[in-house]
């Protein structure tokens, strides 16, 4: 799952991230593997919290650094 915050500034989306954080845990909790059985599958769901900097125009800099959840 990737969440989306279109409205907000990466500082506000930091600010944000405490009360957040609850709502992520349980959506992690939820999911399912999608090719669970199968021998490429990984054996656990990951989280993993980091600012995408792809969709902005004219920018080449590099993702946020990730933080596992």
């Amino acid at each position: 799952m990737d969440f989306f915050f279109p409205n907000m500034t990466p500082q506000q989306v930091n600010k944000a991230y405490p009360q957040l954080l609850p709502a992520i845990k349980a959506a992690k909790a939820k999911a399912r593997k999608i090719n669970e059985g199968k021998d490429n599958e990984e054996m656990t769901v990951k989280a993993v919290y980091y600012e995408c900097r792809h969709d902005e125009v004219g920018s080449n800099k590099p993702d946020g650094p990730r933080t596992e959840i």
